[in-house]
């Protein structure tokens, strides 16, 4: 008995604390995309939304090019056509984002951009229906339950004139889950995270460019908007390798749900810079998506703990029977 509580106790740990580092990862780049789109916002006066999808990408190029030749790491990869399939659905996801936002509310746009964990949720489902894989109902619920919450905080409208761009927003949550699923496989094939940044990266610049160029007339730069690109540039850049981190690292659907907490960020910084009024119904679902993801981390602690407590008693009676 002593030995299998030993060996439960090394085999658990290593195993809870790389959930716990998934978790830190995407709260960490949930954080650091609130950060991004706040500095959007304070430069879109001076500098133009494909401009700056044009630095985001810019800056991920450059950063990740330099590290990888100073630390002699190569840019080359087998999986080619993997890096295109998701840097191409999440740069067209991004597009029609835009465009849903431009000509809706951007609260409905938000919300619509937040419905990505349950495309996610209902590909995971019909995948393990179709397959007979267990379904984690109970982390399915909690990606439901982290959506009401965003839409009590966003708070979005929806007139009956405006169903063809909240038709394309709600694409554009369907590619963005897509392209978080590519980023699982990747990482299954052993590819590292600052691999599919830099050529998600490279798409944006290249689609940033041809955007600015086409539909922008030129940016305007002054101390306040240059600060702004810098701080869009190394937000995404660093948000992207930890979400990429935390979509890689484990469950998708828990990664989904902690990905709410942007929402939660938002707005507390928008309530220091802008003073925007926390109302009881966004208190409300802030209070709501911090529930769910709570949930879904203790629900994946669990599920966890009990997968290896049965490998370690298994492993424990072979080695009994042997003896």
């Amino acid at each position: 008995m002593e030995t299998f509580a030993r060996r439960f106790r090394c085999s658990c740990t290593p195993f809870l604390m790389s959930h716990a580092m998934q978790s830190l990862w995407m709260l960490a780049a949930s954080f650091l995309f609130a950060v991004l789109a706040a500095a959007v916002k304070l430069g879109s006066p001076e500098v133009g939304t494909f401009s700056m999808i044009f630095y985001r990408g810019l800056f991920g190029v450059v950063m990740l090019f330099v590290w990888a030749r100073a630390t002699g790491k190569t840019l080359a990869t087998p999986y080619i056509w993997s890096h295109f399939k998701r840097s191409g659905a999440g740069t067209v996801a991004l597009a029609m984002w835009l465009y849903a936002i431009t000509f809706l509310p951007l609260s409905t746009g938000m919300t619509l951009n937040y419905t990505s964990p349950i495309f996610m949720a209902a590909i995971l489902v019909v995948a393990g229906l179709m397959h007979r894989r267990p379904v984690e109902w109970k982390l399915v619920a909690s990606v439901l339950i982290g959506f009401v919450g965003v839409v009590e905080v966003l708070q979005p409208e929806v007139n009956a004139r405006d169903w063809w761009p909240s038709l394309i927003g709600l694409g554009s949550g369907l590619l963005s889950a897509v392209a978080y699923i590519q980023i699982k496989e990747l990482s299954e094939l052993k590819e590292p995270e600052w691999r599919v940044v830099f050529y998600f990266s490279f798409f944006n610049l290249v689609f940033g460019l041809a955007g600015h160029l086409l539909f922008e007339p030129a940016d305007t730069y002054t101390l306040k908007s240059t600060s702004c690109v810098i701080a869009v540039g190394l937000s995404a850049c660093f948000a992207q390798v930890a979400m990429t981190r935390s979509f890689g690292a484990g469950n998708l659907l828990v990664s989904s749900v902690l990905s709410f907490s942007g929402i939660v960020f938002a707005a507390i910084i928008g309530a220091i810079v802008w003073g925007d009024a926390i109302t009881i119904q966004s208190a409300l679902g802030i209070a709501i998506i911090i529930f769910a993801g709570v949930c879904a981390s203790l629900l994946t602690k669990r599920t966890s703990r009990q997968h290896k407590a049965g490998e370690a008693l298994i492993q424990s009676a072979r080695e009994m029977g042997e003896k």
